[in-house]
């Protein structure tokens, strides 16, 4: 019993992730209220990668996702960002792993006790 539910999420997952990737999914929160959020539509034009500046502080602080072609299908990224001062953070993106929200890649990155300079960005794909 447990092998035939086993198979069936597994078959479940396969089915639905050989459509491909449709979009990416950003959100910004803070303690459970969602503050931003953007989806953006993948579309590989021959270039084997999509890239795309999501979020910017007012200090500039900015943040971009990338997602590249890897067996001709757009399945791995990342999503970062970097500081004026020249820090950055990055997370690895797999959309095979992170296929929804609650498999989202998470990341913190600002200046701690600045308002608008800090969030905590979810990133999945669907």
């Amino acid at each position: 019993m447990k092998f035939i539910l086993f198979l069936s999420l597994f078959v479940t997952s396969f089915i639905c992730y050989a459509d491909g990737v449709k979009e990416i999914h950003i959100e910004r929160r803070d303690i459970g209220e969602i503050l931003g959020k953007s989806v953006l539509p993948v579309n590989i034009d021959g270039k084997g990668y999509v890239s795309k500046e999501v979020w910017r502080s007012p200090k500039g602080i900015y943040c971009s996702v990338s997602l590249f072609e890897q067996n001709k299908k757009p399945d791995v990224g990342t999503f970062e960002c970097k500081s004026t001062e020249g820090f950055k953070a990055q997370v690895s993106i797999d959309c095979a792993i992170n296929k929804n929200s609650e498999m989202a890649v998470y990341l913190f990155f600002g200046r701690v006790n600045y308002e608008g300079e800090n969030s905590n960005f979810y990133v999945w794909c669907e």
